[in-house]
C-alpha cells in the first residue's frame, strides 16, 4: 500500500456539491447524518449543523469515515423520530392550527363568522379556518372565494389554490416557533412544502408519495441504524454512485499509479480511463459511504477485482496509524520502514539467468498465522499491511518481477564507487543541478523517494532492493 496524499479541497468540495445537488434524498440524508452522528458520539464537532450534513459527510477525511462506519455498525437503534407525532392528515392540520397565533385564528374567523354562509359543519369560533385548512372542497367554500368583503389576508387563505405562495408565506408568518422548529429540525428545507399540501387538491396519501414525507405517517421503531440504511439507500446511492463523473475523481486525487499494489498504471485522459475506483468501505454494506470521496480508492482492475468486498486494513488515506517497531512509533506514512522488500539469489548464475532471483517480503509471515492473528485480534499494522497483500495477491505477482531485479543486479556490478563518482563529476561539468534523489532515479530508472513511489509501478520495490544491495544509498 502505498499512501495517497489529501486532494485539493477546492476541487473535492466543487465534485461533491455538484453531486449532492442532484440527489432528490439529500434532506433525508441530511437529517438521517445530524440525528445519528452530530450528538454525543464523538461527531458532534463536525456535524454541528444538519444543513448540507450529507455533503460534508461526502468531503469527510477518513478517519471521520471510519467514525461513522464504527457508528453504523454499532447496535444502535435508527434515530428517526418525528416529535410532533403527526399519525393522518387531520392530525397534521389539528397540529398546525394549534400552534398558529390566537389573534390570527381570532381574526380570521370572525371575518368568515360575518358572511354568514351557514350550513358549515358546527359553525363556531376556531371551526372555519380549520375547515378552510383542511380544504373540504364543497359549495360553501366557493360561496366564500365569492364574497367581496374579505380583507387581503382571508382571501388568500380561501382562494389559496391560486395564491400558494402567499398562503405558505402567512401561515409561516404566524405559526408559533416551537411547530416551526420541530418540523424544520425533522424534515429540514420542506415548510414550504408542507404548507403547500394543505393548499392541494390531491389526497394527502398521493402528496406524502411525491413529497416522502416519511415520518409523517410512520415510524421506524427497533431498526438497527445499518440495516435500515442499507435497506433505505442502498439501490438510491449506487444508481447515484454510477453516475459519477471517474475520470474527473481520478484526476483530483492526482494517483497515477494504484497505491494498493504499486505495479499498474491508472491513467486516465479524455479518451481512455485504465483505472477503477475501489470503496474502501464496500458499497452493499456501507451505502451511505458509496459517495463520500476518501472512500473511493483510485485502483488497478486487477486490485479492484481480487478485493471485492473483502475486509481490508490499512486505507491509503489512513494518515492517522502508528505501529511500534522497537524503539520508535513508526506512522503509516512512514511505508519504508514498516515494509520492505528484499531478494533471494537461489543459485550462482543469477548475472544470466533471472529465474535464480526470488523476490520477498523481509520478515514475511504465512497467510495461515496472519489468520490465527487475525481472529485473536492480535495484528500489528505491519502484519495487516501484509494480510491485506494476500487478498491482492501481491506476493506471488511481484515474483514476475524478477527480470527488473536482474537489472539492478547488472547496474550494482557497472555502477560502482568510483563510477558513480565520475558521473557525479560529469553532470556538474555540464552545469545540470541535481539532487542525490534525481541521481538515483537516473541510475535505477524508478523513483527513490518513499513521497514519489505512486508516480512510477514497483518503485517501492526497487528502491528497497537496490538499497539492499548498496546500488544506491539511504535518503537524504
Amino acid at each position: 500500500m502505498i499512501p495517497i496524499k489529501k486532494s485539493n479541497s477546492k476541487q473535492v468540495y466543487e465534485f461533491c456539491r455538484d453531486i449532492y445537488e442532484k440527489l432528490p434524498e439529500k434532506d433525508e440524508l441530511d437529517m438521517l447524518i445530524f440525528k445519528n452522528f452530530g450528538s454525543h458520539n464523538g461527531l458532534e464537532d463536525y456535524f454541528t449543523q444538519q444543513d448540507r450534513a450529507f455533503l460534508k459527510l461526502m468531503m469527510a477525511d477518513y478517519s471521520t469515515l471510519l467514525n461513522v462506519r464504527e457508528k453504523i455498525d454499532s447496535s444502535s437503534d435508527v434515530e428517526w423520530v418525528f416529535k410532533i407525532h403527526v399519525e393522518k392528515f387531520s392530525d397534521l392540520v389539528n397540529q398546525i392550527y394549534n400552534h398558529l397565533k390566537n389573534d390570527f385564528i381570532e381574526k380570521c374567523d370572525e371575518e368568515i363568522k360575518q358572511l354568514k354562509i351557514g350550513h358549515i359543519r358546527g359553525v363556531s369560533t376556531s371551526i372555519n379556518l380549520k375547515r378552510i385548512l383542511s380544504y373540504e372542497i364543497d359549495d360553501n367554500l366557493d360561496k366564500i372565494r365569492k364574497k367581496k368583503n374579505l380583507t387581503d389576508n382571508i382571501r388568500i387563505i380561501v382562494d389559496r389554490t391560486k395564491n400558494t405562495r402567499e398562503f405558505i408565506d402567512l401561515i409561516k408568518k404566524n405559526l408559533k416557533s416551537e411547530f416551526v422548529k420541530d418540523f424544520e429540525d425533522i424534515f429540514p428545507d420542506k415548510m414550504d412544502i408542507l404548507v403547500e399540501m394543505m393548499s392541494s387538491k390531491k389526497s394527502f396519501n398521493d402528496l406524502v408519495q411525491s413529497y416522502k414525507f416519511d415520518g409523517i405517517h410512520t415510524k421506524k421503531s427497533h431498526t438497527k441504524l445499518k440495516d435500515y440504511i442499507v435497506e433505505r439507500y442502498k439501490e438510491k446511492l449506487e444508481s447515484r454512485y454510477n453516475k459519477i463523473d471517474k475520470k474527473e475523481l481520478v484526476r483530483i486525487t492526482g494517483v497515477t499509479v494504484c497505491p494498493y499494489c504499486n505495479r499498474n498504471f491508472i491513467n486516465v485522459t479524455e479518451e481512455a480511463n485504465t483505472s477503477q475506483l475501489d470503496h474502501f468501505f464496500p458499497k452493499n454494506e456501507y451505502p451511505l459511504l458509496a459517495l463520500c470521496f476518501y472512500n473511493l480508492i483510485p485502483s488497478c482492475y486487477g486490485c479492484n477485482n481480487k478485493k471485492s468486498t473483502s475486509k481490508f486494513y490499512i486505507s491509503p488515506y489512513d494518515e492517522s496509524i502508528t505501529d511500534f517497531s522497537g524503539l520508535r512509533y513508526i506512522r503509516i506514512t512512514d511505508i519504508d520502514e514498516l515494509l520492505k522488500f528484499s531478494l533471494n539469489i537461489k543459485s550462482a548464475d543469477f548475472i544470466n539467468n533471472s529465474e535464480s532471483i526470488d523476490i520477498i517480503i523481509k520478515d514475511d509471515i504465512s497467510e495461515e498465522e496472519l489468520k490465527q492473528l487475525e481472529s485473536k485480534d492480535k495484528l500489528s499494522v505491519r502484519q495487516k499491511l501484509l494480510k491485506d497483500k494476500y487478498v491482492i495477491d501481491t506476493r506471488n505477482l511481484y515474483k514476475l518481477h524478477a527480470d527488473i531485479v536482474q537489472e539492478l543486479l547488472w547496474k550494482h556490478e557497472i555502477y560502482n564507487k568510483d563510477y558513480k563518482a565520475g558521473l557525479y563529476n560529469e553532470i556538474s561539468k555540464i552545469g545540470i543541478s541535481f539532487s542525490k534523489n534525481e541521481i538515483d532515479r537516473m541510475i535505477t530508472g524508478y523513483y527513490t523517494d518513499k513521497e514519489n513511489y505512486g508516480k512510477r509501478p514497483l518503485s517501492k520495490m526497487v528502491t528497497d532492493i537496490s538499497r539492499e544491495m548498496g546500488l544506491i544509498g539511504e535518503e537524504e
